[in-house]
């Protein structure tokens, strides 16, 4: 079983977001129309708090119970800002959308959960806490590249949005894309 821990996005955030990948893809179409990407189905878009990969069901049962317990860390409002790409020189292997929000608030929440995996036996990642919104993996850039491709894409209009709870969800992936299963759904106070 194949699991994360995300931020699930308030029903304005994702509009938003649906709306700067409709852009995006219409950008892409004209500068690089022979690229391949594999877009993020709307009602799939989240912001990953912590990836934890294939884990056993006894594994995930630990997991879901180290989590379970309301999180100390306090409800925050989140809004999107403007594309990015990964990496940021040369052919994106990923488009997505900044977070504009209370950053300790997200900091301290990946923590958090960093700190409750950790007791689950699932180590802390190497990498530095990067949040943003994925909206596209790059298959094949076949032309898509440089500082066209984002020039001009401003953050999307919206209201943003609260953040009460985060959710521990199961993914599977199949040919026609993956499919998330929400296992458990932790609040947050403070």
């Amino acid at each position: 079983m194949r699991l994360f821990v995300a931020v699930e996005l308030p029903p304005s955030v994702v509009t938003a977001a649906d709306a700067a990948g409709r852009l995006l893809r219409e950008r892409i179409s004209q500068i690089a129309p022979r690229a391949r990407l594999t877009w993020v189905a709307v009602d799939h878009l989240h912001v990953t708090i912590r990836f934890i990969g294939d884990v056993d069901e006894e594994k995930a049962t630990e997991i879901g119970g180290a989590l379970g317990p309301a999180l100390e860390s306090p409800p925050f409002t989140i809004a999107l800002g403007h594309v990015g790409a990964f990496p940021g020189r040369g052919a994106p292997r990923a488009l997505w959308l900044t977070l504009v929000t209370d950053s300790e608030a997200l900091v301290a929440l990946e923590e958090a959960v960093s700190a409750r995996l950790e007791q689950a036996g699932i180590p802390r990642e190497s990498r530095p806490f990067n949040p943003h919104v994925t909206l596209a993996r790059v298959r094949d850039p076949a032309g898509l590249r440089g500082p066209d491709l984002l020039a001009g894409l401003a953050a999307p209009p919206h209201a943003g949005g609260r953040i009460d709870a985060i959710t521990l969800f199961a993914s599977r992936l199949s040919s026609r894309g993956p499919t998330y299963t929400a296992l458990r759904r932790m609040s947050l106070r403070g």
